[in-house]
């Protein structure tokens, strides 16, 4: 059973019957998490990312509980590529109800260090790609009336961002994607919303950080301990169900209170 039974307990299991999301990212991580529990509850889902060996054994979980699948390879920097897997997902599951912003990059460098290069591969995954994708999805959703958007921003955006300036400026750029889109499409029925980890503990994250993350970084955490894939389904699930109906252009912390002060001055 997957570490989504988590989400099972809190969720009613019908609770997204009947619709379709696509989770960019979703071979690995945290997309890999939000795409099982969509299917857990109802859901049929399309993954996406630029591997397809990621997506293949996560469709194979999809279909395994019952639900449609749709795995299809993306680059989410190249808005060609991104119209190609709208293309393909409306072909095989028929429509997009709900779209999760989850595909991302990043790598530690002092800003001094940041190429060209590397600035454009990592704010061209996060930004570009979150535009792209919004843009491409939004259009079928404005099409069919309605839909919703979640976005994941990272509170690396709400203050300097060391060593990963890219990350931070882009991450900054999708929580202002989301309030404008919220704001200008709420006519058509579309809500958009932001989630921001705080330190999740993924192989990405753990392999950017050398192999394992520096013990003195709980210091910062209220909670005394790092997040997990799974803890951020929840807030996903939350702010894509009819319960949060009434809610967009917000912009949702999953941190351990990492952004609180902890000085007692």
């Amino acid at each position: 059973m997957s570490e989504t039974s988590r989400s099972t307990d809190l969720f009613r299991a019908d609770l997204f019957e009947g619709s379709v999301a696509l989770v960019t990212g979703g071979g690995t991580g945290i997309g890999r998490e939000i795409a099982l529990a969509y299917a857990d509850h109802g859901a049929d889902v399309a993954v996406a990312s630029r591997e397809m060996e990621h997506l293949t054994p996560v469709a194979e979980e999809i279909e395994a509980r019952g639900r449609r699948a749709c795995a299809t390879t993306v680059d989410v920097r190249e808005y060609d590529s991104v119209e190609a897997m709208t293309e393909t997902v409306l072909e095989e599951l028929g429509r997009i109800d709900i779209l999760v912003n989850n595909a991302g990059a990043n790598f530690i460098t002092p800003t001094e260090s940041l190429t060209p290069n590397g600035w454009r591969a990592v704010v061209g995954t996060i930004l570009d790609g979150t535009a792209y994708c919004t843009m491409s999805v939004g259009e079928q959703m404005i099409d069919s009336d309605g839909g919703v958007i979640v976005s994941m921003g990272a509170t690396n955006s709400e203050h300097g961002a060391p060593f990963h300036a890219h990350s931070g400026a882009g991450k900054a750029g999708v929580h202002n994607l989301m309030q404008t889109v919220a704001s200008e499409w709420a006519t058509h029925g579309i809500r958009a919303n932001t989630i921001a980890p705080g330190i999740i503990e993924t192989e990405g994250v753990t392999d950017a950080a050398g192999g394992e993350l520096p013990g003195e970084l709980l210091d910062e955490i209220p909670a005394d301990r790092f997040g997990t894939p799974t803890d951020c389904v929840p807030a996903v699930l939350f702010l894509t169900s009819p319960a949060a109906a009434y809610i967009t252009g917000s912009y949702l912390t999953v941190d351990g209170g990492q952004l609180l002060s902890s000085s007692p001055l």
